[in-house]
């Protein structure tokens, strides 16, 4: 008669002997399979708390949705700037270009390709924390906590320097680049000045500006991403001035 014997019962999931298999652990698959069924890090493989992978698709559809809401927001800024362009236009003649000066146009639609243009410019302005809204509603369900607060604390900062620096173009090197323009050139020539490249030269400086003016986000993005070190940048500080320059000018 064989006697039972509890000491030499071998503990499910562990090998019995050379060669033989493991037992099969349900509580460790059924462990992952909650993982993967509540989204936590190790389902998604990418380390972000409750990132859940979803389908290309599903990406796309979401990505059309956001920039239709952009694209929704100026057209309607746009169409609500409309009415008070042509005052635009004239403002900004008064300001930067002598009035002595008349308003000239060389195709039958510039003028109205001008306010449309006018209008594009105060749409972009105003919808700027709109479009960086949805861009954080896109993509800040894959970043970690501390990139969502780098996030939120630079898009303000980035805002901020934009209007400063399109401040500076408009009210300091719009007015002496414009006078001293038309005052060089009018001992050559009668100035005719195009509506439509006049507007194209004063948004272009003024978006010039508002670019330039992000260098010390750039700065600090390099530097917390460590593509460069801060004792280099404090050592080369006038090259980097100089780039900085540089730069504002080529704009």
């Amino acid at each position: 008669m064989n006697s039972h014997n509890p000491g030499n019962q071998t503990p499910a999931g562990e090998a019995t002997g050379p060669g033989e298999s493991r037992g099969f652990d349900y509580e460790s698959a059924n462990a992952k399979g909650s993982a993967y069924a509540k989204g936590s890090p190790s389902a998604s493989g990418s380390g972000v708390p409750g990132d859940l992978e979803e389908p290309v698709m599903a990406h796309l559809y979401e990505l059309r949705n956001r920039l239709g809401i952009v694209l929704i927001w100026l057209f309607l800024a746009m169409m609500l700037a409309y009415p008070f362009s042509e005052k635009g236009m004239l403002l900004i003649w008064r300001e930067f270009i002598s009035p002595e000066i008349s308003m000239s146009v060389y195709s039958p639609l510039e003028w109205v390709f001008a306010r449309l243009r006018l209008c594009l410019v105060f749409a972009l302005a105003v919808s700027i924390p709109q479009i960086f809204y949805q861009l954080y509603r896109f993509a800040g369900k894959g970043l970690y906590p501390q990139e969502k607060r780098f996030f939120l604390k630079v898009v303000p900062a980035s805002f901020l320097l934009f209007i400063l620096g399109t401040a500076v173009g408009y009210f300091l090197v719009l007015p002496v680049m414009f006078k001293y323009v038309i005052f060089y050139s009018g001992d050559l020539a009668s100035a005719q000045l195009s509506v439509n490249s006049t507007l194209s030269a004063v948004t272009t400086i003024l978006a010039g500006f508002g670019i330039v003016f992000q260098a010390p986000l750039l700065v600090i993005f390099a530097v917390k991403m460590e593509l460069v070190k801060y004792e280099t940048l404090k050592k080369q500080r006038v090259l980097v001035y100089s780039a900085i320059l540089a730069l504002s000018l080529f704009l």
